[in-house]
């Protein structure tokens, strides 16, 4: 458990430091607390992994279960955190007032824009890294106890979920290029263009990336409802299996 809580904290803290290295300081600190609540889910979530992490609390004991490795629980979380915590940054973006007028206004846009595409980028590189080991290391047996309906129901959601993680960033930087910006990850390096600035383009990326984005945190939504129906409905290993730590077994 310590090893496993260390090899967390070294792999998320570097993470954590590009986050805070690229938002930079807000330019007032009621800009904060107004960006505070569009961050709950993520905070919710965190705060609760994190204490069942560190203070080692079981959140239920259950026959059969055979946890994910760590490097795909890893994965699974900062995706996780990355995908709510770039919604959350742009639903605060959009409503931040009147751009055109507020020079302190735009300088905070950009640099937050800067900072959701870099969370992007960071979605579709753990995604495409995600497919890369789940070839190596198969996941989980679903529960033995869902029928096949809801078996066909769970690997249908699974793929579209995929799907997007893959599709919304891909787009995202797509239609970054076609508005003439670059695109770089947390400042460290650039991603290449090759499509020219395109006004015809823009009207037809942009909604696509908005439109897949909802359609993606519609999805998470569902896969956080699925997951906590298994653990409190079915009383199965579907959401232990997935935490941090080494699961309880059940009596």
């Amino acid at each position: 458990m310590k090893l496993l809580a260390l090899a967390f904290s070294l792999l998320l803290a570097p993470v954590a430091g590009l986050v805070a290295w690229q938002a930079g300081s807000f330019s007032q600190p009621a800009q904060f607390w107004q960006a505070l609540p569009f961050a709950w889910p993520a905070l919710a979530i965190g705060s609760w992994i994190l204490l069942a992490w560190l203070l080692r609390i079981p959140l239920a004991g259950r026959p059969g279960v055979v946890p994910w490795t760590a490097v795909s629980k890893f994965f699974h979380w900062v995706m996780a955190l990355s995908i709510l915590g770039t919604t959350a940054l742009m639903y605060y973006m959009v409503n931040m007032g009147d751009l055109a007028t507020d020079t302190v206004l735009r300088a905070e846009y950009s640099r937050l824009l800067r900072l959701h595409k870099s969370l992007g980028l960071l979605v579709l590189f753990l995604v495409v890294l995600r497919f890369a080991w789940n070839r190596i290391h198969p996941r989980p047996p679903l529960p033995a106890g869902i029928s096949p309906a809801q078996r066909s129901s769970a690997l249908g959601a699974h793929h579209a979920l995929y799907a997007l993680m893959l599709c919304v960033p891909l787009v995202g930087w797509t239609a970054s290029m076609t508005y003439g910006a670059r695109t770089s990850f947390f400042g460290l390096f650039e991603m290449p263009v090759w499509l020219p600035k395109s006004e015809k383009w823009v009207a037809i990326l942009q909604p696509a990336h908005i439109y897949m984005a909802w359609g993606l945190l519609a999805l998470v939504g569902i896969h956080l409802a699925a997951a906590l129906w298994h653990h409190f409905g079915k009383r199965d290993a579907t959401l232990v299996q997935m935490l941090p730590g080494k699961p309880r077994r059940g009596r």
